[in-house]
């Protein structure tokens, strides 16, 4: 009895071991993947899903590849999809799988950018952007049935496999990674598949997407504490989406990422800079009572010199010559009642100009409801008026629907008069790339208005902060502040409340922090250069949102290297999505392209959001966050 039952038990073992030989593929027959270990598999193309297959059934992380190809590895279904996070190109086939019948789940916190219902609503809400929402590579329609219930240590059972899920938020809101082992070993290979938190040594993807507002460092914290969570645990594979498998040296690899990402947060603060590695930092007076910073317009007017006045981000300057007044920077209609309350309690005249210092709404809205507006003349530099005279023309946050009619759109170093003053404008980008300084004498003292680029050493964080959203950098900052140092003017009239007094010192000191911090984000690019990898806008796409009739023509303009940075190509395809053909334009340097589609007859009316997959020439990947959108309506 025992030798029959021990011939079964042998006979059961050899036909598994043969089955489970003759289901997996062999490396050569496989087209789309790599095999790493016994089970475990990578996609050949980048970015990278992973597969682990237990007998017929196979679990994928990570949906960049289509149904069809996880048949290769001997699978007979696919049983579930975990994504790591939000983004399209780690999304891109989920709605696929989903119509396959394939559970695809998701973290819970990936659910605002995944639903149906949520993505509508967030492209409703960011064509034109009116606040700093800092989510990228959205998908233009959401994935229907997806399961966003995924926890931080709620460990999935598939198979031979636990898939414990490990959040690890910063090139994301929403990032998770997944540890995986067999089911009861200990000493037995541990992999983490870490989308993408990380992509080698030293080095993040797309690292702009670790902005998470416009000018801390709240997403760089959350990428070095994820960095530093993934070493603790020790595993003997790191399989990033983008980037190869780290089989040696992995938490030291972390953990000196991590270092690089916490010197790149440290520098998003000049004044962590100036006071805490130079040391010794000059002191220079606020002008106005400390009362005013950050305040929105709702503190007394503050007395700035005997014709000017602050509030808030709003400059009111009276003319020499006559009793008129210019209005420097309107938000909203407290801003608007201020000015009038001013007017009658100084006995001033009309509004006779408003100009604008930058192209974010809380400096520029109250146009919209000031009394006089209608007969006053509206000045901006020309690269600043940009956005504000068509809000749908580019993708730039802070940005409010109505277009503004400007009387005058001065160019860089031009002088505009007014009220005996003479006003030269210059270009100063920094906290945006629409940005302008304005130097003018007032009360026998040389300004210069900076908008929200410097702040007083002892104001928020120094500075504007950079943010790759705002075509910002760290590189133009410095370049700015060298323009301010060798205009050397006595006041420095920032807003959000703080003027204060021009200190020599304090710009050479932003002009080194400028060059620093631009040496640490380039030491976490791919492609050692921050100016190309630390922004979405590496390609832009003009307009961002257009109206079109039923068998109309969209029109776009496509540009490369729009801020003159040198970029070695890209090959972009504009998906259609049955709207009109996918269309596919290759760029072998900078250049800009006019390209024109014809809508369907048979397209129903609706807002439709467009991906452009982008593919640079010498990584592979997408690099650049490009979309457009159309509104079609019926002829």
């Amino acid at each position: 009895m025992r030798s029959r039952l021990l011939a079964v038990v042998c006979l059961s073992t050899v036909a598994a071991a043969a089955w489970f030989s003759t289901a997996q593929p062999k490396p050569d027959e496989l087209k789309s993947w790599v095999k790493l270990a016994e089970g475990v598999y990578r996609t050949k193309a980048s970015p990278h899903s992973y597969a682990l297959v237990d007998g017929n059934k196979a679990l994928l992380i990570d949906a960049t590849i289509a149904p069809a190809k996880v048949e290769e590895l001997g699978a007979k279904s696919v049983e579930v999809v975990l994504l790591t996070h939000h983004h399209r190109d780690t999304a891109e086939f989920a709605a696929e799988y989903r119509t396959k019948k394939v559970a695809v789940r998701a973290p819970k916190e990936s659910a605002d950018w995944l639903t149906p219902e949520n993505v509508t609503k967030f492209w409703k809400d960011s064509i034109p952007l009116r606040n700093s929402r800092t989510a990228y590579f959205v998908l233009p329609e959401g994935v229907p049935g997806v399961d966003c219930t995924i926890e931080d240590g709620k460990a999935i059972d598939f198979g031979r496999w636990t898939v414990t899920p490990i959040a690890t938020p910063g090139h994301s809101r929403d990032h998770f990674a997944y540890r995986v082992r067999r089911a009861g070993k200990i000493d037995g290979p541990e992999f983490i598949f870490c989308g993408d938190a990380f992509h080698s040594p030293g080095k993040l993807w797309t690292p702009f997407t670790t902005d998470w507002d416009h000018w801390t460092d709240v997403g760089l914290k959350p990428t070095a504490e994820s960095l530093r969570k993934m070493a603790k645990l020790n595993p003997s594979h790191l399989c990033p989406a983008h980037g190869p498998v780290l089989e040696k040296d992995i938490g030291n690899a972390l953990e000196d990422t991590a270092k690089l990402v916490d010197e790149a947060a440290f520098f998003k603060s000049f004044e962590r800079y100036t006071k805490d590695r130079l040391k010794d930092a000059p002191k220079y007076d606020f002008l106005v009572p400390k009362e005013q910073i950050a305040s929105a317009g709702d503190k007394p007017w503050a007395k700035v010199s005997d014709h000017l006045w602050i509030t808030g981000n709003t400059y009111v300057l009276k003319a020499k010559d006559g009793d008129g007044i210019l209005v420097l920077d309107p938000w909203g209609q407290r801003s608007a009642d201020q000015v009038e309350k001013l007017r009658k309690d100084e006995k001033l005249g009309t509004v006779e100009v408003v100009a604008f210092s930058h192209a974010h709404y809380d400096h520029f809205d109250g146009i919209h409801v000031l009394q006089g507006r209608e007969k006053c003349e509206v000045w901006g530099l020309k690269s600043v008026a940009v956005p504000l005279k068509d809000p749908l023309l580019l993708r730039a946050p802070f940005l409010d629907p109505r277009p503004i009619k400007f009387t005058k759109e001065i160019a860089n170093t031009e002088t505009a008069m007014w009220g005996g003053y003479s006003f030269k404008f210059h270009d100063l980008p920094g906290q945006s790339r629409f940005t302008c300084g304005i130097e003018v004498t007032i009360d026998s003292k040389r300004c210069l208005f900076t908008a929200d680029n410097f702040f007083h050493q002892d104001q928020f964080s120094g500075t504007g902060g950079w943010m790759g959203l705002n075509r910002s950098s760290p590189a133009v900052y410095g370049q700015s502040a060298q323009k301010v140092l060798d205009l050397a003017p006595e006041w420095i009239l920032a807003e959000h409340g703080g003027p204060y007094v021009f200190n020599a010192e304090d710009y050479k000191r932003r002009v080194k922090w400028g060059e620093a911090a631009g040496k640490a984000c380039d030491a976490l690019c791919v492609t050692d250069s921050h100016l190309r990898d630390w922004t979405p806008h590496r390609m832009s796409l003009q307009p961002v949102l257009q109206t079109v009739k039923v068998g109309g023509e969209i029109n776009l303009q496509i540009e490369l290297g729009e801020d003159g940075t040198p970029d070695p190509g890209m090959n972009i395809t504009l998906l259609g999505r049955g709207i009109f053909p996918d269309k596919q334009i290759n760029f072998r340097a900078n250049a800009k392209r006019v390209t024109t589609m014809t809508v369907r007859e048979e397209t129903p009316p609706g807002r439709y959001i467009f991906w452009v997959r982008t593919t640079c020439t010498i990584q592979g990947a997408e690099p650049t966050d490009l979309y457009f959108a159309v509104d079609v309506v019926t002829k």
